[in-house]
């Protein structure tokens, strides 16, 4: 059986705002690339919690998880890395962002403005999703 690797990506709101970051041209695959914040689990890692530690790790934010998203699959780089992606919604709870080396910039945007991005590529489809859950739950949702 061929391995596989889980990763995990938090789609972070604060006050109907969504933060975006621009990957490090020092990063081995999508440099360059807007997306939201996104990492691999570590060994017997929970997904809840892995996106928890990916986004202290990379911008120094507590956050809580509203609920998953979106799963899909692709293949990291080459087929060598084929990746099962877990996206979470997350509420922000404190701190200002500090971006690690793996990001050069950030912004706050609208949901109009993530889903209209041609910027963020394939990450518009958890930003679209986000949207229309709002449509149906209440502000203070939380599984």
């Amino acid at each position: 059986m061929k391995q596989f690797y889980v990763a995990v990506g938090a789609l972070i709101e604060k006050e109907d705002q969504y933060l975006v970051l621009l990957r490090s041209p020092e990063k081995d695959v999508g440099a360059n690339i807007w997306e939201f914040v996104t990492g691999r689990l570590e060994e017997e890692e929970d997904p809840a919690i892995g996106v928890l530690r990916e986004v202290k790790e990379e911008v120094d934010l507590d956050v809580e998880v509203i609920m998953p998203i979106h799963t899909s699959f692709f293949y990291r780089g080459t087929k060598e890395y084929p990746m099962v992606f877990i996206v979470f919604w997350c509420r922000y709870l404190q701190g200002e962002v500090k971006l690690s080396w793996e990001h050069t910039e950030y912004k706050w945007v609208s949901l109009d403005e993530a889903i209209n991005s041609e910027e963020l590529g394939l990450f518009r489809k958890g930003f679209t999703i986000v949207k229309k859950l709002k449509e149906f739950l209440p502000k203070d949702f939380k599984l």
